[in-house]
């Protein structure tokens, strides 16, 4: 989605042509980083039980746990989906997404329902500058 601006500033391109550039790259994105995300977060998820089990478990949060906790109980799923392909990147996305909600069955389509929904919108944006 970061190629948007630069595909809204050619003017030789169609929306449509826009509309279906962000549409397929944004998808493919979601559908790799996605899958890649819930991968290395399985690795993650390993490591830290074997780093676990060497130390005693610490019952205190940290800082950094709890912005973690109010970011994901304040923004939601929605949030991060609506706000991955503008603000976050794809990849850091559905990192996040795959990580916070991993046991949502609806986490891949609502991801894929936001890169559709800023894909509309930038698309409209360029049907509009062009006129």
């Amino acid at each position: 989605m970061a190629s948007a601006l630069y595909i809204l500033a050619i003017k030789r391109i169609s929306w449509i042509s826009t509309l279906l550039i962000l549409l397929i790259g944004g998808c493919l994105g979601i559908l790799v980083f996605y899958f890649l995300g819930a991968f290395i977060n399985q690795l993650i998820d390993k490591l830290l039980d074997r780093w676990r089990k060497d130390k005693s478990p610490s019952k205190i949060f940290s800082s950094s746990s709890r912005r973690i906790i109010n970011i994901k109980s304040k923004y939601g799923l929605m949030g991060i989906s609506f706000l991955t392909p503008l603000l976050f990147s794809i990849p850091l996305g559905c990192f996040l997404a795959t990580r916070f909600f991993k046991k949502s069955n609806q986490t891949l389509l609502i991801m894929l329902l936001g890169v559709v929904f800023w894909t509309a919108v930038l698309s409209f944006t360029k049907f509009i500058v062009s006129m």
